[in-house]
């Protein structure tokens, strides 16, 4: 009975890693729902349901539109 928890110990100690643990993260560098920079404003109120707010949508994109260079 002592050899069988000897060498169960020694298996488990063989298995567990020495450093610290480290993990693989595998994905995609892309969203899935990427909108463009150009469509946005358009996008945003649609999504808002604030379409009818044309003069608004309007200061939106005159504001926001230069500020907004990050693309997908």
């Amino acid at each position: 009975m002592a050899t069988t928890l000897a060498t169960l110990r020694e298996i488990r100690r063989a298995q567990r890693a020495d450093g610290p643990a480290a993990m693989l993260g595998i994905g995609t560098a892309n969203p899935a729902h990427c909108v463009l920079q150009e469509e946005f404003p358009d996008y945003y109120f649609r999504v808002t349901n604030k379409e009818h707010l044309t003069d608004l949508k309007e200061t939106f994109k005159k504001l926001y539109g230069p500020a907004m260079d990050v693309q997908c």
